[in-house]
């Protein structure tokens, strides 16, 4: 026999549910109330004695005759459980390994579903669906939350990935851990996996700030079954970025410290302000009711943090190479300044650059390296190639003429000495010096 309501979902209405306190509207008798649970012989004496109509203790099943509908919402979840499972409890903030409840600020705010998810697509086997889209997040908060969405999901993919590789890379070694404890670690990468998966199918970014909780969370058990489960692995030092829980700007600016940027014509990198010197981003900001203003007015404000002092400690946190010193040749107008000799000696970075200024761009190397100008010191460590082109033929009449005293050690023509000029003959019958083959004039005082 098939059901009305298998086709007719909407045929009735109504339980006929018979209440114990509908006895109350004609019987008083403690014996006749016990009786309540008899069903036999409360309908034989109702129905069969006294007649008595139905909804006296029913209420009423409202019937009506429906047509089929050509359309009709279908009620998925009778058949599909926990569709969407995943989704829900990222959205909520829940159910993840090694992670506290960490709810949406939108799920806190009681944001449905259906209002982010609200722009018609096609899915093969689904006449139509809901998507989410930039187009959804800009008709709340307008157009200055463009690519919002698409760098949540990039970034969170970007994380997960990584993680993904640690985790699995981890496994390869099981094998090798102790069978004592083998067991132990099996049991710490399954949940560190377990957080993996749960933001690739949960969709990290209807939570990014949980799903990045998740992510750093798998770290930390495979990092606990490296320490106690004496797993033979050893985790690489990954760079996730800001932590967003400890940062509510990078919530929605995820990736801001891969981003460049300009300020007073100069160029900016976020990376060593926020990941290096874990600078708040009102620092150089406004606050959060005043969105997107900077509190810098030149380059000279940054000099407060940038330059209080200069030491290696300080430096290092902005600057990369050793102690903040770069590793490259830094070219000047008059030569190439490498660092690395300077700090292999030992040299502090404030023998140079003294706060505020800090440039060392008007300091004269002569006042250090005034006896560094001899001549069979290799010039080309400092002077680069291009001399030739700018100095006249008079300059075979020595380089004091026009360089003075700071030059006043060279005085007498050397290979060395030669080449800062005839940089293209470095080459050219070495070591001999010139002079064996040129004519060369007396250098003059």
């Amino acid at each position: 026999m098939v059901s009305c309501v298998g086709c007719h979902e909407t045929v009735t209405g109504g339980t006929g549910e018979a209440g114990q306190r509908r006895c109350f509207n004609c019987h008083n008798e403690p014996e006749r109330i016990e009786q309540f649970e008899n069903t036999t012989f409360v309908h034989q004496t109702h129905i069969s004695v006294h007649n008595v109509e139905c909804t006296q203790c029913h209420t009423p099943i409202l019937h009506r005759v429906v047509s089929l509908a050509e359309t009709f919402e279908l009620d998925c979840e009778a058949c599909h459980q926990s569709a969407h499972d995943e989704q829900r409890r990222m959205y909520a903030g829940m159910g993840g390994h090694g992670t506290d409840n960490m709810p949406s600020s939108m799920f806190l705010a009681r944001v449905s579903c259906q209002s982010c998810h609200g722009l018609p697509s096609q899915v093969p086997g689904h006449a139509e669906v809901k998507r989410a889209g930039e187009a959804t997040c800009m008709s709340c908060h307008g157009t200055r939350y463009a690519n919002i969405l698409p760098s949540w999901q990039q970034e969170i993919e970007r994380r997960r990935a990584e993680v993904s590789a640690v985790v699995d890379a981890a496994r390869q070694t099981l094998n090798a851990a102790p069978v004592r404890t083998r067991a132990t670690a099996d049991s710490l990468l399954r949940l560190a996996a377990e957080n993996i998966q749960f933001v690739e199918l949960g969709k990290g970014a209807h939570n990014v700030t949980y799903a990045d909780e998740l992510l750093r969370a798998a770290i930390g058990l495979v990092q606990e079954a490296v320490e106690t489960a004496e797993l033979p692995y050893t985790a690489p030092d990954l760079e996730l970025g800001p932590e967003l829980g400890k940062n509510i700007c990078v919530q929605c600016h995820l990736g801001i410290e891969e981003q460049a940027a300009t300020f007073d014509g100069a160029a900016f990198d976020h990376e060593p302000h926020l990941l290096r010197a874990n600078l708040t981003c009102t620092t150089c900001h406004t606050p959060l009711d005043e969105h997107g203003g900077i509190t810098l007015t030149s380059r000279e404000t940054c000099n407060a943090c940038h330059h209080a002092t200069a030491e290696p400690n300080t430096c290092g946190n902005c600057h990369s190479g050793p102690g903040g010193a770069p590793g490259g040749i830094v070219a000047t107008a008059n030569a190439d300044f490498p660092h690395s000799p300077h700090r292999d000696a030992g040299l502090d970075c404030s023998v140079c650059h003294a706060p505020p200024a800090i440039s060392a761009r008007g300091l004269d190397c002569q006042m250090c390296h005034l006896v560094h100008h001899q001549p069979d010191n290799s010039c080309l460590n400092c002077h680069r190639g291009g001399v030739k082109n700018i100095h006249p033929p008079v300059a075979h009449d020595g380089c004091a003429i026009c360089h003075g005293d700071g030059v006043a050690f060279v005085d007498r023509w050397t290979r060395q000495v030669c080449t800062v000029c005839h940089n293209d003959r470095v080459d050219h019958n070495p070591p001999a010096d010139c002079h064996l083959c040129h004519t060369m004039p007396e250098i003059g005082p």
